[in-house]
């Protein structure tokens, strides 16, 4: 798929809490974050071609491999074990980023373009509805590009029209509401998506979404992100000079743009501030939304939207609400409009003419240190992949899951919650009855490994119409976003089914819902080098056992600990207990700020979650071990491999200004530094750079 980037943080992912082990993986999505996706997503999707032979990821070695080396384990253990692999990865210039994950997901998405290169090929007519028929249609009109460049903007230009045409503030945000009701798309106002209610999570509720930020908030405010706004800027009015502005209206636009977005942003929640329940659940009646919106007819959006008649609303990012409410005025109009034009557009470009995916690539690219874009082939490839995830999910598991595998698996997962048991009544600051209701969290957690039984509804309610019958790609693109409005709104009163997949097979990638209690496997990530059958045990419970562990920790990080055995928001610790937890994970926050990257300091607040469940996992892993030294040799050097990636300096400054996960040679090296059986098998001593001293040491859970 191609990279995109509309918003740097997808606020359903980060305001449900859902955690992934790789960058972010998104769950529980708005159907505008499902037209969206972030870049992180995007880059575990398809941004790299396969860089590492296959017998070399068949072949990974397990432990420390001992080719001699330039660095010492004892100063640097990332470097030392990942020297050599590195030295084969030489980003394409078409790459930003290479890691394990991108690296087997463009293996996966090679297998998918075989399939669609067949179906395009062999001349035959399929069944309306199959996977075959809608792969093989899709293909042809995503890549059809005399169809696109007749098409434009095709069905979405009358919602355009009615944003540019507005003459009040009403008629303004009653075209927003009709765009989201429709479509799912949201700029300022008007945005929603219905998910699982963290208070109980058994129910549907609505949750009002914030403003689109644009480049995001990290970038705005960022002390050395200058250049990238300023690059970011100039896209937006290229993109407005595309859409038919004239050279100084486009300037203008751009400039009353980046005033609003600032002063949006300064109201707007950090990125650690989106995963605090206690923070973004605010629930609201109608009548208080209206109090919140005064310069907005709530309930005539509410209707427009389709979600009026409900008993609450949860709005995520209060302040940002009041100062959106602010600017709802009408000498803000042009501005206003200008915004949500820039909006719309850029969330269409990648499904429009080729004039807004020239430039939506070439803004890409400058953002993330990219120098050369994908050829049109592999762009229409991913796109398509993209559009009809679940369809070639079915393909996937078909031809590529392994019962053996799943099953060797499932009792790691039991062995990892067994341990977790052992280490929670370890825990001299944690009250019996508190022990407890931890245990009881263990013992519920559902596990979800392969695939569904049942394959979500949206796949069969998501038809593509071939150009023969009018179709295009963009008219195919929004019927996907209908049936994702659709399967969300026929949510609404009914009681959630926790058998329910939101990941397809395919991804590589693994992840913890808290509103579920659970931790969930896709068929994908079951593969070398995170689990070889061939590997040793040891090799095993630091490759796929350290990535369980990891899960399984964020149902106890700073997030998923709020969350009681049901999934719902229920502060379940005593306050002496919450403020010993506060004490340990400052400790975590501050270890981690002394790690840097690029001269860059860590953000150990912003990665706070991600850094207690890398600690956490690796507690368990080596308490599952003992004192078998070969079996953690292992363990340390495979988890060490699988952590293994390098980036371009855009971005890495990317990853450490939004990531929630330190960059990979910190997971490595900080987690081992503060392991105390990391010290027990390798001679390091005070004077090594992978020296902490005992009592520097951080963990919630040791």
């Amino acid at each position: 798929m191609k990279k995109r980037i509309l918003a740097l943080v997808l606020a359903a992912a980060m305001a449900l809490g859902t955690t992934g082990c790789g960058l972010f993986t998104v769950q529980n999505e708005s159907p505008a974050d499902v037209a969206k996706d972030s870049i992180a997503n995007e880059f575990h999707k398809g941004s790299q071609e396969s860089t590492i032979a296959e017998e070399d990821i068949e072949d990974a070695a397990a432990g420390v491999d001992s080719t001699p080396k330039e660095v010492r384990y004892q100063d640097d253990y990332y470097e030392y074990v990942n020297q050599n692999l590195l030295s084969k990865i030489e980003l394409a210039a078409t790459d930003a980023h290479w890691d394990w994950f991108g690296e087997l997901n463009a293996v996966v998405s090679s297998e998918m373009e075989d399939i669609i290169r067949e179906l395009a090929g062999d001349g035959k007519t399929y069944e309306k509805g199959t996977p075959e028929q809608k792969i093989k249609d899709m293909y042809e009109c995503v890549s059809n590009t005399e169809n696109r460049e007749k098409t434009g903007l095709g069905p979405l230009k009358p919602y355009m029209d009615s944003i540019r045409n507005a003459k009040n503030i009403d008629e303004y945000v009653d075209a927003l509401a009709h765009l989201s009701g429709e479509f799912g798309f949201s700029s300022i106002v008007g945005g929603y998506y219905i998910s699982q209610d963290k208070a109980d999570s058994s129910e549907y509720s609505v949750y009002m979404m914030y403003a689109d930020t644009l480049i995001g908030k990290e970038y705005i405010e960022g002390k050395e992100t200058k250049e990238y706004v300023d690059m970011y800027l100039d896209y937006v009015n290229d993109m407005l000079v595309e859409f038919g502005m004239s050279a100084g209206e486009a300037a203008a636009s751009t400039d009353s743009i980046e005033t609003l977005l600032r002063d949006i942003c300064a109201s707007t929640l950090t990125t650690e501030q989106l995963y605090d329940p206690k923070i973004t659940y605010n629930v609201y009646t109608a009548k208080e939304l209206q109090q919140l919106y005064t310069n907005v007819d709530v309930d005539k959006m509410l209707r427009t939207l389709g979600v009026s008649g409900q008993d609450k609303y949860i709005v995520i990012d209060v302040e940002q609400a009041k100062k959106i409410n602010s600017l709802l005025v009408e000498e803000n109009l042009q501005a206003l409009k200008d915004y949500s034009s820039f909006v719309m557009l850029n969330d269409v470009a990648e499904y429009a003419s080729s004039g807004y995916v020239k430039l939506h690539d070439k803004m890409q690219n400058s953002l993330y240190g990219i120098t050369e874009s994908w050829g049109d082939e592999k762009i229409w490839m991913d796109l398509t992949q993209d559009l009809l995830p679940w369809d070639f999910g079915t393909i996937y598991v078909k031809e590529h899951f392994s019962q053996e595998d799943k099953e060797a698996v499932e009792a790691m997962i039991e062995l990892i919650l067994k341990e977790y048991e052992t280490i929670i009544n370890k825990q001299e600051w944690m009250s019996d009855a508190t022990k407890q209701k931890a245990v009881k969290k263990l013992e519920t957690m559902q596990v979800k490994i392969g695939y569904p039984e049942e394959w979500p509804a949206a796949k069969d309610m998501m038809q593509v119409t071939p150009i023969s019958e009018g179709g295009s790609l963009i008219s195919n693109w929004l019927v996907s976003m209908q049936v994702a409005i659709e399967a969300q709104l026929q949510q609404l009163g009914t009681k959630v089914d926790r058998s329910e997949w939101d990941v397809t097979p395919q991804t590589i990638n693994a992840m913890y819902d808290p509103l579920n209690n659970e931790i969930i496997f896709p068929a994908a990530i079951l593969q070398a080098p995170f689990y070889n059958s061939r590997n040793s045990d040891g090799a095993n419970l630091g490759g796929i056992g350290f990535v369980i562990a990891h899960e399984v920790s964020h149902a106890f990080d700073s997030s998923g600990a709020l969350y009681d055995e049901f999934g719902n928001y229920n502060v379940w610790w005593t306050d002496e207990e919450l403020a010993e937890y506060e004490r340990l994970s400052q400790s975590i926050v501050e270890y981690y700020n002394n790690y840097e990257m690029m001269g860059t300091k860590v953000n150990g607040d912003l990665t706070l979650m991600e850094n207690i469940a890398d600690l956490g996992a690796m507690t368990c892993i080596t308490s599952i071990i003992g004192d078998d030294e070969d079996a953690l040799d292992d363990a340390f050097g495979q988890m060490t491999y699988n952590w293994a990636s390098a980036d371009t300096a855009s971005f890495m400054m990317y990853l450490l200004n939004t990531d929630t996960h330190s960059p990979n040679k910190v997971r490595v090296n900080a987690v081992l530094s503060s392991c105390d059986a990391f010290y027990d098998i390798y001679d390091i001593a005070e004077t090594d750079g992978m020296y902490v001293a005992p009592e520097d040491r951080v963990g919630i859970w040791r």
